[in-house]
């Protein structure tokens, strides 16, 4: 750049020349009509003169420029050579200076340090004797802290007593401490917290409903019917209320009554198997066969491996002297539950309805293997095995 810079200017220079000349020879032209020829002749010696002065000046510029480029050409190589090793020997003082500057910040920290620690000591120093002297000043102070302080860690840490506990608990709470005391066989804890949630909040249905559930298993018939009175009043489309309402009313061989309750779940819930199913039962237990086996059928479209259901089914259609069928419905349960002891029992009953003895103590064998004591008891006195009753392996497999 600054190369081009000199012939710039020296292009500027030279048209400068150039005008100066040029206006000159319009002043001679104007005074070349009153001095002659000799004057002419002059005049054309003078500006020769004067062009070979301005080319000897332009010559001398430009050498003088030239060699000027050159130097610094020839020092911009050099710098550019010698970089790399120039910037490694200014990296490496900046480090040294660095390092110098950080070993003095070190030493001035650790001179800090040590300062402080020294005003540290001196400061516990004189806390730990006006300690002394408080103590010695205020024993009175002293045992009155001696007393507070346990107060204070046993407000902190101590157990809450029973009758604040009691006050901290929801009705949720008692309602989970009551589902827990019933999985734990704890009847009668399940209804006391049942009933302390209850009292809180009297519109639980779900509560109700399970207070119903532990006071039938404790066979308090009564009770149960009316906790699930209660439950279906505060939620009258509750099926699982209305279904176990129907469960203590057929074990009270109330049958329409407990099938009215299996309407009710069930129009509620149309897919509640169990309901169909405990349906199926009532009919069974009022000898409406029929009845009871469309119950099943609904109950295994819902749930097709409901153990249970084809079981039922199974004793419906037998007493239906529908034995074919009763022996499928049989199959299928054992297929689900081969170790149900009644499947095969009544499978066996089954059998020896048809006079089939050989499968009839094949199957009761079955049964006996599963659970003999109760699979004895009951085959001693079962009417359905009358026709094989005489056969002797029958005797000595209920001996």
């Amino acid at each position: 750049m600054l190369f081009l810079g000199h012939w710039k200017n020296l292009e500027l220079l030279n048209r400068e020349d150039a005008k100066d000349t040029k206006e000159e020879k319009v002043r001679s032209k104007s005074s070349f009509t009153g001095k002659g020829v000799t004057v002419l002749v002059q005049q054309q010696s003078e500006q020769q003169e004067l062009k070979e002065e301005i080319r000897d000046r332009v010559q001398e510029e430009v050498d003088i420029a030239f060699g000027r480029t050159a130097v610094l050409l020839n020092g911009i190589v050099i710098a550019l050579t010698l970089f790399p090793t120039a910037a490694g020997v200014a990296v490496w003082f900046l480090l040294a200076k660095l390092s110098n500057q950080t070993t003095i910040a070190r030493q001035e920290i650790e001179s800090l340090r040590y300062d402080t620690l020294s005003q540290l000591k001196f400061l516990i120093s004189d806390a730990e004797t006006i300690l002394v002297e408080i103590q010695h000043q205020s024993h009175p102070a002293d045992a009155e802290t001696d007393i507070l302080l346990p107060d204070a860690q046993i407000q902190e840490f101590a157990p809450v007593n029973d009758d604040n506990y009691k006050q901290l608990l929801t009705a949720g709470d008692y309602a989970k401490q009551g589902d827990a005391c019933f999985f734990e066989n704890r009847y009668e804890d399940a209804i006391a917290a049942y009933n302390q949630a209850l009292q809180i909040q009297p519109d639980l249905a779900d509560t109700w409903n399970n207070r119903g559930v532990v006071l039938t298993r404790m066979q308090r018939y009564p009770e149960a019917i009316a906790s699930y009175e209660q439950a279906t009043t505060i939620r009258p489309n509750y099926p699982d209320a209305w279904n176990n309402r129907g469960v203590v009313l057929l074990e009270l061989q109330h049958f329409p009554d407990a099938i009215a309750c299996y309407d009710q779940a069930i129009q509620a819930k149309p897919n509640y198997a169990d309901a169909w199913n405990n349906r199926g039962v009532a009919f069974s237990k009022m000898q409406e066969y029929e009845q009871a086996v469309i119950s099943y059928n609904q109950a295994l479209q819902i749930k097709n491996d409901y153990t249970d259901a084809w079981n039922n089914r199974g004793v419906a259609l037998s007493k239906l002297q529908k034995y074919e069928a009763a022996i499928d419905s049989y199959e299928n349960a054992a297929k689900i539950r081969p170790d149900f002891y009644r499947i095969w029992y009544n499978k066996a009953r089954c059998y020896a309805l048809q006079g089939q003895t050989d499968l009839a103590i094949e199957n009761l064998k079955r049964a006996l293997n599963l659970n003999p004591s109760l699979c004895k008891e009951l085959a001693k006195t079962e009417p359905d095995f009358e026709k094989i009753r005489e056969y002797e392996a029958f005797k000595q497999l209920i001996s």
